[in-house]
């Protein structure tokens, strides 16, 4: 594990509109084997897929508004659709495969889904956001388990969860984002330990989204209202932090989420923005 370090700008893509290339909301991110980029572009009820560098390569259309995407073993698309409440399974060219889900507050229902990921043995996990909670499936969208609820002061309760992401060990890290938290559970769902408070100093967060883990086993966090990311060890100690609001090179309003690639490239969806920033680890 890196013990501190800082991390650096390297570029950005995007800008507000409706073209190709261009973002209504930017908001989940994820990259695929080969280093391409998808972004749920929601405010064009879309996702758009980029290379490393960010130009454009294609665009399919979602039915409702894309929060998220998640890439399976089968190299199939999973979109997590906050107003249609619901998970849509896309092919590699964007075609409509399935959906699984409805409103709901049952087993494999949802309330506002936010984010869709596959663990290391390909189950998917979903945050579902209002019914403050975590529900896992099997690729074909069959209900497996779930834990979480709603409550105070995190220990497994959570307010409003947007995020997760797993370690090289299988345990998952919620952003609980009311609570201004970070949660840590085992592979089944068991509370293990929490991070953070509401503020503006190191370790703290004001609505914390966005989550994930690199190969170095550190957990980078999007603090959202405070405009920047913060990067922790697995047991949520402090090791830096960068962005900073605005509107210039490596600055962010209101980000949302992150991806980490195989080199250790990380991509940042800046919402307030309208665009895209890659930064590295110096």
């Amino acid at each position: 594990m890196v013990e501190s370090f800082s991390v650096g700008y390297l570029s950005c893509f995007g800008k507000g509109g409706r073209g190709d290339g261009e973002f209504s909301y930017s908001r989940g991110i994820t990259i695929d084997a080969l280093g391409n980029v998808y972004v749920a572009d929601l405010g064009n009820m879309r996702i758009q897929k980029f290379d490393s560098q960010g130009r454009f390569l294609m665009k399919f259309r979602v039915g409702g508004w894309p929060n998220s995407i998640a890439i399976g073993k089968d190299e199939n698309f999973y979109v997590a659709d906050v107003q249609k409440h619901c998970v849509y399974k896309f092919d590699a060219i964007g075609h409509l495969l399935m959906k699984f889900g409805k409103r709901g507050s049952g087993d494999g229902e949802f309330n506002k889904p936010r984010s869709a990921h596959f663990d290391a043995v390909g189950n998917l996990y979903v945050v579902d956001c209002s019914n403050h909670r975590v529900q896992k499936f099997d690729m074909e969208g069959r209900f497996l388990s779930k834990f979480g609820k709603k409550g105070k002061n995190g220990g497994g309760s959570f307010s409003e969860p947007h995020d997760l992401a797993f370690d090289r060990k299988g345990c998952i890290y919620v952003t609980d984002t009311l609570h201004h938290m970070v949660q840590k559970f085992d592979q089944t769902g068991n509370f293990l330990l929490k991070f953070g408070r509401q503020g503006k100093k190191e370790g703290e967060f004001h609505q914390p989204m966005g989550i994930a883990v690199d190969k170095g086993e550190n957990v980078f966090v999007v603090d959202v209202l405070n405009d920047r990311i913060q990067v922790f060890n697995l047991e949520g100690g402090f090791l830096c932090k960068f962005g900073g609001s605005g509107k210039g090179a490596g600055q962010l309003r209101m980000p949302y989420d992150i991806a980490i690639n195989e080199q250790g490239e990380i991509y940042v969806t800046d919402h307030g923005n309208n665009r895209v920033q890659k930064f590295s680890i110096r």
